[in-house]
């Protein structure tokens, strides 16, 4: 199915996906896809795959569950951006400054640093970094990213 590349639905099932985890904080089932798209659960899983194989989305290791829908994360992670009062998570510093950039929006940043597990926190104003403090740290260029996302 590697070769198989996303259908125009696919990618409207991908923008339905983002529409729900900016609005709620959570990613979309299988299930609740499917039914959004009057479609089988399967032809949802199917359509979840191809946009993984496609680096649109990225599904846990072992389940059809979306992980990330970059910047989006679907699970809890270090990295809460509150836009609109809703708290969405990110991937990694980046991505913290990639979804307030995504919705053309303001966000609070609250980060728990990943060694010493201290609180950073940091805005974007009118599109403006603010912050009195921190630094940013790429453990591995952007070329590597997606060898092992998890580790990145």
């Amino acid at each position: 199915m590697a070769d198989i590349k996303p259908t125009q639905q696919d990618w409207d099932i991908r923008l339905y996906i983002y529409q729900v985890m900016v609005t709620t904080g959570q990613a979309p089932s299988v299930q609740t896809t499917a039914q959004q798209f009057n479609m089988s659960s399967e032809e949802a899983r199917l359509a979840y795959h191809r946009l993984h194989n496609a680096h649109a989305l990225f599904l846990h290791p072992y389940r059809d569950d979306i992980m990330m829908a970059h910047p989006l994360s679907a699970v809890e992670t270090d990295y809460q951006v509150v836009v609109d009062e809703v708290a969405l998570y990110a991937n990694c510093a980046w991505d913290s400054l990639g979804i307030p950039a995504m919705l053309a929006k303001d966000a609070h940043i609250t980060v728990t640093h990943p060694t010493t597990r201290d609180i950073i926190t940091y805005s974007i104003i009118d599109g403006e970094l603010q912050s009195d403090e921190g630094y940013v740290h790429f453990l591995l260029p952007f070329t590597q990213w997606y060898d092992d996302l998890i580790h990145t």
